[in-house]
């Protein structure tokens, strides 16, 4: 019976350690959309008239508009964190790329694989965010280069559901 209770007690242990570092790898996305919200909110109470919304292919600002629509950037990239940490938790809803025979691997690796794509696009958000902002230069190599780490890490997971047909 002592041991029936130690087991018990192994596997609170266990299952607490594990819900600890899921919350663990939330903090990257929490902490880019935080920021997000606090430029939009400064930005916003700075007495600027107004901020860019566009910039051609060198990176040179060619459109404005009005100060409140750096707000959108931040709502947008909440509404994604939601549908995406929603995603997340239900990976059986997911189209896999192969017939899984293994279940439990295989939605924890997928469901790992969009925690690494909500990061990267609460970062591009950021990013862009900031760039709105005018707190850092656009470039358009560096914009790039996050948004195709998404389809890169797309492509690099697939491959690795083959162990789980």
């Amino acid at each position: 019976m002592g041991n029936a209770r130690n087991a018990g007690k192994d596997r609170a242990v266990e299952y607490s350690l594990e819900a600890m570092k899921k919350q663990i790898k939330e903090i990257p996305s929490i902490l880019f959309l935080m920021i997000s919200f606090g430029v939009a909110i400064r930005v916003m109470t700075g007495g600027k008239e107004e901020v860019p919304l566009h910039w051609n292919v060198r990176g040179e600002i060619d459109s404005w508009g009005d100060t409140w629509t750096i707000v959108l950037l931040p709502v947008i990239a909440l509404a994604l964190y939601g549908l995406l940490t929603l995603l997340q938790r239900r990976p059986q809803w997911y189209n896999y790329p192969c017939k899984i025979t293994d279940k439990a691997g295989a939605y924890k690796l997928m469901s790992g694989m969009l925690g690494h794509i909500k990061n990267f696009v609460m970062l591009l958000f950021l990013y862009i965010t900031l760039a709105v902002a005018q707190i850092i230069e656009l470039n358009t190599f560096v914009l790039l280069l996050v948004a195709l780490a998404i389809p890169f890490i797309i492509v690099v997971m697939s491959k690795k559901f083959e162990r789980f047909s």
